[in-house]
C-alpha cells in the first residue's frame, strides 16, 4: 500500500514552530516534569493544527483533547527521535495523515529512551476505520525503520522533497 495518497502537502510542517522550553538553573525534578509536560502539550496543540489543515477534522479543539487523552494513556513516541502520534476519533471524517519535524535537537514528547523527538508521523481516523488505520500504521513503522529514508526526512527542505523521499521508499 502506498500511504502517500493520504499525506497532503498542507499537512507537512517543516519545521514545527514549537521550540524547546529552556531549563532553568537548579531545576528540581518536579519543575523538569512540569516543563516537559508543557512542552509536550505545546507540540500536541501544533500537531492537531497540522492535521486540521486537511479539512477532514471536524473540530480541531476536540481533536487536541482526544490526542491529549491518547498520549496520557500511552506515549506514541517510539524512541530514536521518532514518534507516531495516532488517534481514532469522532473528530475525523476520514483518514488523515501528516508529517512534522522539530529543528535542532528536537522536542520532549515522552519518549522511552529520553531522547528528544525530531520526526513526527501523524495519523487520525474515524473510530470505525480500523483496517486502514492499522495498515497505514504498519507502513509508517516500516518507513521509520529505514535509516536512509529517516535521514532524508530529517533534512528535507520542503514538502515536495518529503514526497520525493517517500516515493523512493514505496517503489
Amino acid at each position: 500500500m502506498n500511504v502517500l495518497r493520504f499525506l497532503k502537502p498542507a499537512c507537512i510542517q517543516l519545521p514545527l514552530i514549537t521550540q524547546p522550553i529552556p531549563a532553568v538553573e537548579d531545576e528540581s525534578a518536579v519543575q523538569v516534569t512540569k516543563r516537559q509536560a508543557k512542552e509536550k502539550n505545546l507540540v500536541m496543540a501544533e500537531l492537531a493544527e497540522v492535521l486540521a489543515r486537511a479539512e477532514e477534522i471536524i473540530n480541531p479543539t476536540k481533536l487536541l483533547r482526544d490526542l491529549e487523552h491518547r498520549e496520557h494513556n500511552a506515549s506514541t513516541a517510539i524512541g530514536n527521535g521518532l514518534a507516531i502520534p495516532h488517534i481514532r476519533t469522532m473528530q475525523a471524517r476520514g483518514f488523515v495523515m501528516g508529517l512534522a519535524r522539530a529543528e535542532g535537537d528536537g522536542l520532549f514528547y515522552g519518549q522511552p529512551d529520553g531522547e528528544p523527538v525530531r520526526l513526527f508521523f501523524l495519523m487520525a481516523a474515524p473510530p470505525y476505520d480500523d483496517r486502514l488505520y492499522h495498515q497505514v500504521h504498519r507502513e509508517i513503522a516500516a518507513v521509520l525503520q529505514d535509516e536512509d529514508t529517516v535521514s532524508g526526512l530529517l533534512t528535507a527542505p520542503d514538502a515536495q522533497s518529503v514526497f520525493n523521499i517517500l516515493r523512493q521508499f514505496f517503489r
